[in-house]
């Protein structure tokens, strides 16, 4: 934890935000050289405006700052009972929460999720300029896609999505493009309701088109995450690493495919300049 500067939520799906709250919740146990140094920043999506359908949770869905202060009193009991020992300190002085908001010339709205748009300054500091596009991803909105700018390269993170131009032009020319994967054929086996089947298939990118997305983006490395099917015994690595090569083969890209793992180090500019 005290290496944490910073989290970046693409979007309120609760595949990525279920941990998001255990860092401070932790951490506020764990003060010292175990914990957050300093306040650590948070981003991500504000409310989508539109009204909440769970049972006792009236008026508009929350956005990151909202649903930050709602998981802190919904989880007061364990600071309080450490803070009355005298052991922890409060989880919500460890997080400055801001909401990423979409500028309004963009006229995305949660019945138009994802038009085409510039990308757009999330935060800058001197280390690193984070600049931002709305995706696709159903229902879901604001869903982000990253971009991460430093003096030794630049990192996109494509979040959630189906393909859009927008990756393509928040991407352009990054050193580093992590994107997400869909093997359709992979679905079949795995006993899901056809209704979900049919949204994965709406929602998220065919591993056959990133070597198309990576080529139109001019990337050095594209790297496929957030794999769906994710079961190995569904999917194997060995399928994955093919299907991204034949997709790199048929896009004409000559850069870097890489399946994604956890915990890996992906060098930035190797070969690049």
């Amino acid at each position: 934890m005290p290496s944490l500067a910073g989290i970046f939520l693409t979007h309120l799906h609760a595949d990525h935000i279920v941990d998001y709250y255990s860092f401070p919740l932790l951490a506020a146990g764990a003060s010292g050289a175990q914990g957050f140094r300093s306040p650590v920043e948070v981003h991500g999506p504000g409310s989508a405006g539109i009204s909440s359908t769970v049972t006792g949770a009236p008026g508009p869905v929350p956005g990151t700052v909202e649903m930050t202060k709602l998981a802190g009193q919904a989880y007061a009991a364990s600071p309080t009972f450490f803070m009355t020992e005298h052991v922890g300190i409060d989880p919500a002085t460890l997080l400055n929460v801001h909401d990423v908001l979409p500028p309004s010339a963009a006229g995305a709205s949660a019945t138009h999720t994802a038009p085409a748009m510039a990308p757009f300054t999330v935060m800058e500091n001197s280390d690193v300029k984070v600049t931002a596009v709305l995706v696709p991803h159903g229902a879901v909105f604001p869903a982000y896609a990253y971009r991460f700018d430093t003096d030794h390269g630049s990192v996109v993170f494509s979040g959630d999505t189906a393909p859009t131009p927008n990756v393509i032009t928040l991407a352009r020319n990054a050193d580093v493009l992590v994107h997400e994967a869909l093997y359709p054929g992979g679905l079949a086996g795995l006993g899901l309701p056809q209704s979900l089947i049919d949204h994965i298939l709406s929602t998220h990118t065919d591993v056959a088109e990133l070597g198309r997305i990576a080529a139109e983006s001019g990337v050095g490395t594209l790297v496929a995450t957030h794999l769906s099917p994710g079961q190995r015994s569904v999917v194997s690595d060995s399928t994955w690493r093919k299907l991204l090569r034949d997709s790199a083969r048929t896009a004409d890209f000559g850069g870097r495919m890489l399946l994604g793992t956890d915990l890996m180090h992906v060098p930035v500019r190797t070969g690049r300049r």
